[in-house]
C-alpha cells in the first residue's frame, strides 16, 4: 500500500475513533455489565430469587383464576401471562395488561400492567419489585432507554446498532492501517513515553481481541438495526403496508365470540412435556381468557443454548393443536443464525467461566476506545498535529474522563444504591434512573473542575472501586443467609465476589497511576510560535 492511501485510512481510523470514541465506550461498557445483568445480577439484587425449594411447585389454577377475575373487574385484559418457577425466577409470575373502564366522569381509563409473585410452594404473595437496576443496565445497552417522545425503543436500537457498524468500520480500517501486526502484536514500551504506552495497549489489545471484537460488532449491528427490517421488507414487498406483512407472517387474529367457556386447567399445561425434548413449560400466554376462542402459546425451553425456545398454540378451552405463525415455525438456517445471535452477543449459551470471558473481552474493548481518543487528544496537543487550542484539548480530554470513567463510576454507584434504597416499589425504577444520570451527571462535572485530568482519572477510578467493595459488603451484611447456606446461591457470591475483585483491582490501578503527566526529552509540549516573545535584534558594531 502506498503511503498516501495508508495515510488516509490511518485518518479515517482515527476520526472514526475519536467522533465516535466516547459513544462507543458506553456501549461497550454497558454491554460487558449486561452479560451478568441478564441472569446472576437479578438474583444478586432481588432476595424473591434465592427461594430455595425442591420438588415440582404447588398447583396454581384456582390461585391464578381468581387473579384474572380480579383483573378482569377492573377492565378488558389486553394480554395475560403466566410463569412457572425455574432457575433465576423460583415463583409463579403473572402479568396482565388492562384497558381500565372509563371514569365515572367520562375521562378515558387509560391502561394498567397488573404482576403478582407467588411463592413456589406456599402461593403466598411475594412483593413485585417497583424496578430492576439489572433490566436498566441491559436496556440501557440496548437501547439507551430512548424517551418515547422521540421515537421510543425502537430509535435507540437503532442507534445503538449503528454503534455496531462503526465498531466494524473502525476495526477494519485498524487492521489495514497497522501493516506490521506481527510485531505489534507483542510489542509493549512500557518504559517509553505515555503515548507510547497508550498506543502499544491499543495495538495489542486490539489485535488479540479481533476476533472477538468483529463477532460483537456484527451481532450488535444485527440485533440494532433489524428494527429497520420489517418497514423495509413492506416497502419492497407489500408497498408500505406493513400490517400485510405482519399478516403473513403472524398467527391469524382470533375474534372474541362473546360466548363464556371454562378455561383448561393452568396446572395441566404445565403436566405437558414436550414430545421431543421431555422438558416441562415455563410460560403461557393467555388471549381472549374465558371465551370459547381462548387460545393458550406454551413455551418450552430451548433444547440446546444456542436456539430457539419450542412453541406451540392450542385451544384454551378444548386443548385441541392450532397452526403457528410462519416465523415460529421457520425452522432453516437463516432462522437458526438469526436465534443463535443474541446469545452469541452476550454469552449467554456457556457457563459462568464464558461469561467472565465476555466480560473481560468487553472491557478490554472498552479500554481500546478510551484509549484510542486519549491517544488522539496527545498527538494534537503535545505534538506538532493540532490546531486547537490547549483549552480545547483540556477541555476534551476532561470529557473523555467524566464520560467513560464516570460511567464506571456510576455503574458501581447503582449496587449501592439497591441495596440503600427505602421507598416504596413504585419509585424505585425512577430513583434508578435519577442515580444513574445524576451521580454519571456528577462524575463528568468533578473532571471539569478539578484541577489536573490524571488526578482526576485517579480519584474517579479509586472511587469506582471503593463503591464495588463498599456494595459487597453491604449485600453481606444484609443478606439473610438461607437454610443450608448459599449453596443454591451461586449467582449471589459470584457477584460480590466479582464486585470485591473488580473494586481491589480499580484501587491498585488509581494508586498505580500518575497524579500528572510524565514528562520526558521525547515527548515535549506542544509551544506555539506565534505566542514565544520577539527575538532580539543583533547588533552589529563597526570597526573605528
Amino acid at each position: 500500500m502506498d503511503k498516501a492511501r495508508h495515510k488516509r485510512n490511518y485518518d479515517l481510523h482515527s476520526w472514526c475513533g475519536v467522533t465516535l470514541g466516547i459513544f462507543l465506550y458506553v456501549v461497550c461498557f454497558t454491554g460487558s455489565v449486561a452479560v451478568f445483568a441478564l441472569s446472576e445480577t437479578l438474583v444478586w439484587e432481588d432476595p424473591a430469587k434465592r427461594i430455595s425449594y425442591s420438588g415440582e411447585p404447588a398447583p396454581v389454577d384456582r390461585v391464578f383464576s381468581e387473579w384474572v377475575a380480579e383483573q378482569k373487574d377492573k377492565g378488558e385484559l389486553a394480554s395475560l401471562s403466566l410463569r412457572w418457577p425455574e432457575v433465576g425466577s423460583p415463583y409463579y409470575f403473572f402479568l396482565a395488561s388492562i384497558n381500565l373502564d372509563d371514569a365515572k366522569d367520562g375521562s378515558p381509563g387509560g391502561r394498567e400492567i397488573s404482576r403478582a409473585r407467588l411463592h413456589p410452594k406456599t402461593l403466598e404473595p411475594i412483593e413485585v419489585r417497583g424496578g430492576s437496576m439489572s433490566f436498566w443496565l441491559v436496556r440501557f445497552h440496548i437501547d439507551l432507554r430512548w424517551p418515547g417522545e422521540l421515537g421510543g425503543r425502537d430509535v435507540g436500537r437503532f442507534i445503538v446498532g449503528l454503534a455496531g457498524v462503526a465498531l466494524l468500520l473502525a476495526i477494519l480500517t485498524g487492521i489495514v492501517a497497522h501493516t506490521k501486526m506481527k510485531e505489534e502484536a507483542f510489542s509493549m514500551r512500557l518504559d517509553r513515553s505515555v503515548r507510547l504506552r497508550w498506543q502499544d495497549s491499543h495495538k495489542v489489545i486490539g489485535l488479540w481481541g479481533a476476533p472477538f471484537h468483529i463477532m460483537i460488532g456484527f451481532t450488535g449491528a444485527v440485533l440494532g438495526i433489524v428494527t429497520l427490517l420489517t418497514p423495509l421488507v413492506s416497502v419492497m414487498a407489500f408497498r408500505g403496508d406493513v400490517e400485510t406483512l405482519r399478516a403473513a407472517v403472524q398467527s391469524p387474529p382470533v375474534e372474541v365470540t362473546g360466548v363464556e367457556a371454562d378455561m383448561m386447567s393452568v396446572d395441566a399445561v404445565r403436566a405437558m412435556a414436550h414430545p421431543d425434548a421431555g422438558t416441562l413449560p415455563t410460560r403461557l400466554t393467555i388471549t381472549n381468557h374465558g371465551d370459547e376462542s381462548a387460545v393458550y402459546k406454551v413455551t418450552w425451553p430451548a433444547t440446546e443454548e444456542i436456539a430457539r425456545s419450542h412453541i406451540k398454540r392450542m385451544s384454551g378451552v378444548t386443548g385441541a393443536e392450532l397452526p403457528i405463525s410462519k416465523i415460529e415455525a421457520m425452522d432453516t438456517i437463516a432462522s437458526r443464525i438469526n436465534a443463535a445471535v443474541g446469545p452469541l452477543h452476550f454469552g449467554t449459551f456457556g457457563g459462568v467461566a464464558l461469561k467472565y470471558l465476555w466480560f473481560a473481552l468487553g472491557l478490554a474493548l472498552s479500554v481500546i476506545t478510551a484509549l484510542g481518543v486519549m491517544m488522539w487528544i496527545e498527538r494534537r496537543q503535545y505534538r506538532n498535529e493540532g490546531a486547537k487550542s490547549d483549552r480545547f484539548y483540556n477541555g476534551l480530554s476532561k470529557l473523555n474522563i467524566g464520560m467513560c470513567t464516570g460511567l464506571a463510576v456510576t455503574t458501581a454507584g447503582l449496587f449501592v444504591h439497591n441495596l440503600i434504597y427505602w421507598g416504596d416499589e413504585a419509585g424505585r425504577l425512577m430513583s434508578i434512573a435519577w442515580t444513574y444520570f445524576g451521580v454519571w451527571g456528577l462524575a463528568i462535572a468533578y473532571a471539569f473542575l478539578r484541577k489536573g485530568v490524571y488526578k482526576a482519572n485517579r480519584e474517579l477510578i479509586g472511587l469506582t472501586g471503593v463503591l464495588l467493595i463498599l456494595a459487597a459488603i453491604l449485600n453481606q451484611l444484609m443478606t439473610e443467609v438461607p437454610a443450608g447456606g448459599f449453596g443454591g446461591h451461586t449467582p449471589t457470591l459470584i457477584i460480590d465476589i466479582t464486585l470485591v475483585v473488580f473494586g481491589v483491582i480499580s484501587i491498585l490501578v488509581a494508586r498505580a497511576l500518575p497524579k500528572a503527566r510524565p514528562i520526558n526529552a521525547k515527548a515535549k509540549r506542544r509551544v506555539k510560535t506565534e505566542n514565544l516573545p520577539p527575538l532580539p535584534k543583533k547588533q552589529i558594531i563597526l570597526p573605528p
